[in-house]
């Protein structure tokens, strides 16, 4: 198995926990998922952004994608009831058509576009490791129109 396989299969492993845990944490806040999970809540790697993109974080250099369980969990059961969507997520970081930062959360979103619809990967920074901070998918375009949402490019980072 590749790394990008064995990433995936982070993932898989996590949303079957999640249906095996589904009637004690679904309609939890994130708090009391990350609650059920204390002790046992892992940071893992779930993609692998590409050196041209990583230029978006200089003070960055491992250039994995970590999600912590608690919060991948949490996403599914509570906001994204569809496993397809974060399977996707190494597809996003592959094929991404822009980047932008979201000048409120002080995230950086890769979008891939697909027809008037985008689905979006936003993360941040945080203890040296890029970890997964939200996820949309099948929103329309024109949410990325506001003022607050700046397109990027690699070449040009952006002040976080």
């Amino acid at each position: 198995m590749n790394e990008k396989e064995v990433f995936r299969q982070n993932i898989i492993n996590w949303l079957q926990e999640a249906e095996e845990k589904a009637d004690e944490l679904w309609n939890k806040d994130q708090n009391q998922v990350k609650l059920y999970f204390k002790g046992n809540d892992e940071r893992k790697p779930i993609g692998i952004i590409s050196d041209r993109d990583m230029c978006v974080f200089p003070e960055i250099k491992d250039n994995y994608l970590y999600a912590d369980k608690s919060y991948l969990i949490d996403h599914y059961l509570n906001r994204h009831y569809d496993n397809r969507l974060f399977e996707n997520i190494q597809n996003i970081l592959d094929n991404r058509t822009n980047i932008y930062f979201d000048t409120v959360q002080k995230s950086i979103g890769f979008v891939i576009k697909k027809n008037n619809f985008v689905d979006c990967l936003f993360v941040k920074p945080f203890d040296g490791k890029i970890v997964l901070f939200a996820s949309t998918y099948k929103q329309p375009e024109f949410r990325l129109k506001s003022k607050r949402y700046k397109k990027i490019t690699p070449a040009n980072r952006q002040e976080q």
